[in-house]
């Protein structure tokens, strides 16, 4: 105590404690300490500053009990002091920085606000912890509202499911949640909208927080619609000549034995432009279909490798290529046939597309738990890594420059449709000059 405050001995004894704290210190001293003692018998960690002799302060905390004589009167008190600077300039750093994140905190919910789509945040559970000002004029409600269960309400009931799936999905793998969904706006009309969320992980791996926004894309729907309805409209208009060009190419292609040589391969390409201009057209009703989920299934029971090896019969047309099928031969589904073969015909042309280079492309049919897998492997020059999470998506291709064929690039998304409407699932994986790996599952 000496050493603290810089005093002798014969400076303190006989002086009273309270004359060593600053007025505050003193009036606390008297009307709290005391009474306290007399009371409890105890006093724990009182904050005082102690004035040293020089009068700068020492911060200390004081912790006390009494000693009592026979008739219970108090003969002494018995007081620990100890020193706590160091602490107080801990709390002062911890109330520094603390006033420094809210300072922060208030400036990103500035510029949320400001921001035209709507922002959250919630728990690394999923709890909702924060929305901004456009998500409270969107929904005409508090700026506290951030119930979960208020924010499902918004969303169209036949949108709900689907995103509650992909929600526990990114919950359990990390993965960003992307999803498009209808919700209800403050006039009680659904407008379409792109739900993005992220998962932040701290350096050591904790998961904090998912970070989101909802951006209004109804415009962007509406525009794709009326595409669709174009492309509808003009895919039934194209089928009827189509057609008509088809029959007379049949009827020439009967007949070609009685022309020249010349002739005969001019009839061989013009059925071969006939054929893919038809596959294009159907690949545009296909898509078309499919966003207005009218796409047809007739599921019946087949054997997945009998189906397989039906579609190879038709597609061994270039000697050059060998497609080998392997796996198991009894597997049974109920799905429809023609679409999947569709499915398996896609990959194989893709592959023959994209590795003109690769002689044998291997089909693998295996059973995994519930559901058989089929993949279509190929040995070519394989697929960018950052290319393979567009494949499925609408009107994408991957640029080749040594391809045979072009088109619309809406194979893969009609593949995924197909799939997912089968309640099994679809990918892709690949490995530069290794090789590409396409597969989906069924279920058994």
């Amino acid at each position: 105590m000496l050493n603290w405050l810089g005093y002798t001995e014969l400076n303190l004894l006989d002086s009273r404690f309270s004359t060593l704290l600053p007025k505050g210190g003193q009036m606390h001293f008297e009307m709290f300490f005391f009474p306290m003692l007399k009371v409890d018998g105890i006093v724990k960690e009182l904050s005082y500053d102690i004035l040293r002799k020089d009068k700068t302060p020492l911060s200390v905390l004081l912790n006390a009990n009494t000693i009592l004589d026979q008739n219970g009167n108090i003969r002494a008190i018995n007081v620990v002091v100890t020193d706590v600077t160091e602490r107080r300039n801990y709390e002062k750093e911890l109330l520094k920085a603390k006033n420094l994140a809210e300072n922060e905190q208030k400036r990103l919910e500035f510029m949320a606000d400001l921001a035209p789509e709507m922002i959250w945040t919630a728990s690394s559970t999923g709890r909702i912890s924060y929305v901004n000002a456009r998500f409270c004029r969107y929904f005409d409600c508090e700026e506290k509202e951030t119930r979960t269960l208020f924010v499902l309400s918004k969303v169209h009931k036949e949108d709900l499911k689907h995103l509650l799936r992909s929600w526990y999905k990114s919950q359990s793998t990390g993965m960003e949640l992307n999803e498009t969904i209808r919700l209800i706006n403050r006039d009680g009309n659904y407008e379409w909208h792109r739900v993005k969320a992220a998962l932040f992980v701290e350096k050591n791996g904790d998961q904090t927080n998912w970070f989101g926004s909802c951006t209004n894309v109804e415009e962007h729907v509406r525009q794709l619609k009326k595409k669709d309805d174009f492309i509808n409209i003009a895919s039934h208009e194209l089928k009827t000549p189509i057609t008509s060009l088809k029959a007379v190419l049949q009827l020439m292609q009967r007949m070609k034995a009685e022309t020249s040589e010349r002739m005969s391969g001019l009839i061989d390409k013009a059925n071969h432009s006939v054929s893919r201009v038809t596959e294009m057209v159907d690949d545009l009703l296909n898509a078309s279909q499919m966003n207005e989920g009218q796409l047809k299934l007739n599921k019946k029971i087949f054997n997945v490798f009998d189906m397989i090896g039906a579609c190879v019969h038709h597609l061994r047309l270039e000697n050059n290529y060998q497609i080998s099928t392997i796996g198991d031969e009894n597997i049974c589904v109920t799905a429809d046939e023609g679409r999947i073969e569709q499915v398996v015909n896609n990959f194989i042309t893709n592959a023959i597309k994209y590795a003109p280079q690769s002689q044998l492309i291997t089909i693998n049919v295996v059973a995994i738990p519930g559901f058989v897998r089929v993949e279509v492997i190929d040995k070519g020059d394989g697929i960018q890594p950052d290319k393979i999470p567009y494949l499925f998506d609408r009107y994408y291709q991957v640029n080749s420059a040594g391809s045979k064929y072009s088109g619309l690039g809406l194979g893969l998304f009609i593949c995924a449709e197909i799939i997912r409407q089968h309640g099994g699932q679809i990918g892709a994986e690949s490995k530069i000059n290794e090789g590409s790996l396409f597969w989906f599952t069924l279920p058994l």
